[in-house]
């Protein structure tokens, strides 16, 4: 299962194979998870566990296919394209809950990971057991006494009984290259000289940012065969930057999160060390951010799209040589 072009068809072809799998595996994971949650059994923690990442597995698979959307947006037209987004929008966020609170818990353990020579194991007692409570209570109660995932599913296969009727077939290689990537790549640079123009950007415009990333490193493994090895590395360095934006988010999130339940708290000195912590880790990865993003977004949207458009044409021509 393929998450990028083939030299034998046509891109708009190829575009409604990859968005046709995607939804497929969706579906497939979907229909598994329906299947446990009507076990009569009570689930167990490991149950839980697994249920969670298939649900983050779906909805991978739900921003994958919004990313292929947006490379064919002007080619599907308007009244589509809105269609299309918002299904796979509003799909997402149906799942969203469970992976927040997952994201939650793990964006703690791994600030405690990475500044483990600085504190005490047990120095933040109260707030992991609060932090896994809740975990758990959303989890049971999305999985279990909501028809969230049958819901989706739902939704899943409507829109893939709409992808055969995309009309695609007048798509080519420079206009996907002209409009969809182009815009992606430019919203990208536009937010990346932004953020290196703020001594302190908020976390809605580095959210922003990492939003555009994202839709940056798939469209780059869409197009990866064009230039298997030199896009590889591309993708690569696009996808560490979108980590890096990723886990700033998270931990402003776990920010918010832990600063909402100082009333739960015990021990009040946690809550001034955590935010401390936070603090000073999202600063690193602000750093790291800004310094890969200068690299990736070294270039103009008009150059870059120009550059890849060239290696497309190489690819065309040798795809066609070898014929």
């Amino acid at each position: 299962m393929a998450y990028r072009l083939k030299n034998k068809e046509s891109i708009g072809a190829e575009i409604k194979r990859i968005a046709w799998e995607q939804t497929d595996k969706a579906i497939e994971q979907l229909t598994e998870e329906i299947k446990s949650d009507n076990n009569d059994s009570p689930p167990t923690e490991a149950d839980i566990n697994e249920r969670t990442e298939t649900i983050h597995d779906v909805r991978k698979r739900i921003k994958k296919i919004r990313a292929v959307v947006r490379l064919v947006r002007d080619e599907l037209g308007k009244k589509v394209y809105k269609r299309e987004n918002e299904c796979f929008r509003d799909a997402g966020r149906g799942l969203s809950e469970v992976r927040d609170a997952q994201v939650l818990l793990e964006t703690f353990n791994q600030l405690e990971k990475h500044f483990a020579d600085f504190i005490k194991p047990e120095g933040f007692v109260d707030l992991k057991q609060i932090l896994v409570e809740h975990h758990q209570s959303t989890c049971k109660r999305v999985l279990e006494a909501e028809n969230t995932a049958l819901e989706v599913l739902a939704d899943i296969k409507n829109a893939q009984e709409r992808i055969p009727n995309w009309s695609l077939e007048s798509s080519n290689g420079e206009s996907v290259l002209n409009n969809g990537l182009q815009r992606v790549y430019q919203r990208g640079y536009q937010a990346c000289q932004s953020i290196l123009e703020e001594d302190q950007p908020t976390v809605e415009q580095l959210h922003d940012w990492r939003k555009r990333v994202k839709y940056l490193w798939y469209h780059l493994r869409i197009l990866r065969p064009v230039w298997s090895d030199l896009i590889k590395e591309w993708a690569s360095q696009t996808h560490k930057l979108a980590e890096y934006l990723g886990d700033d988010h998270d931990l402003a999130v776990l920010h918010q999160f832990v600063n909402n339940q100082q009333e739960m708290l015990k021990n009040k000195a946690e809550l001034e060390v955590i935010n401390s912590l936070i603090n000073r880790r999202r600063k690193q990865l602000q750093s790291a951010a800004k310094s890969l993003g200068k690299r990736i977004y070294v270039e103009s949207p008009e150059v870059f799209s120009n550059r890849i458009q060239a290696y497309w044409q190489i690819w065309q021509q040798e795809s066609q040589q070898s014929n």
